[in-house]
């Protein structure tokens, strides 16, 4: 999809999930965790890239996380990445960089609210999903004053999936109503007077490899 030119008020915003890292594989937790892009994400980027060859990108924005920046690049070589803060990953605290079994075995209780009402949790040491909203809510803000008419943000599951609760108008339990892989592509466009609209979602067409992470 492109939006046509010569329409000012009209702008897409194309949400762009980090390629796969062995973690994403492993299944721990990765939240404010360095960690680079499996060989496999790095294809996923480059696919990612191909996809997007036409759409007339003028910027690219990236968390500053380097899985993110790393998707940047190997999407849009030679094109300046934006890095922001405003879409770092969800801070996990303490369960950052631990496996998930280990999470769920110990703490029953806090895996169950994870699972079942997130939107209550408060990672220890981290933050919650409200602030991630927050986050979400003043990014939006910010692009819909950018003059460019398609722009390319890359960011992480939970901060993506914030940022389409928050485009939408939904609050509360809404995190586990989307699923986003990775290296999908999901686009958003805003129009003045009428906010923003989903036009898809989780686009995964362009991935010469999927393993879906389901939590």
């Amino acid at each position: 999809m492109t939006i046509p030119a010569g329409n000012g008020s009209r702008r897409e915003l194309i949400l762009i999930r980090h390629g796969e890292t062995h973690s994403n594989r492993e299944g721990v937790f990765r939240g404010r965790l360095e960690v680079p892009l499996s060989p496999m994400g790095e294809e996923q980027a480059r696919a990612v890239g191909t996809a997007l060859a036409d759409s007339g990108i003028r910027a690219v924005i990236s968390s500053p996380m380097k899985r993110a920046v790393a998707t940047a690049e190997e999407s849009f070589p030679g094109m300046r990445i934006e890095k922001e803060s405003l879409l770092n990953n969800l801070d996990l605290g303490d369960w950052s960089g631990r496996r998930k079994t280990e999470i769920r075995k110990e703490f029953p209780g806090e895996w169950e609210r994870w699972i079942r009402r997130p939107h209550e949790i408060v990672f220890p040491g981290g933050e919650s999903l409200a602030d991630v909203h927050r986050r979400a809510q003043d990014f939006l803000a910010r692009f819909t004053c950018r003059e460019e008419i398609s722009l390319a943000a890359v960011s992480h599951r939970s901060v993506i999936k914030c940022l389409l609760g928050a485009a939408l108008g939904l609050a509360g339990d809404y995190f586990w109503k989307f699923h986003l892989d990775n290296g999908s592509i999901t686009r958003l466009v805003w129009e003045a007077g009428r906010g923003f609209t989903l036009t898809s979602m989780n686009d995964t067409r362009h991935l010469p490899h999927l393993v879906t992470e389901w939590y």
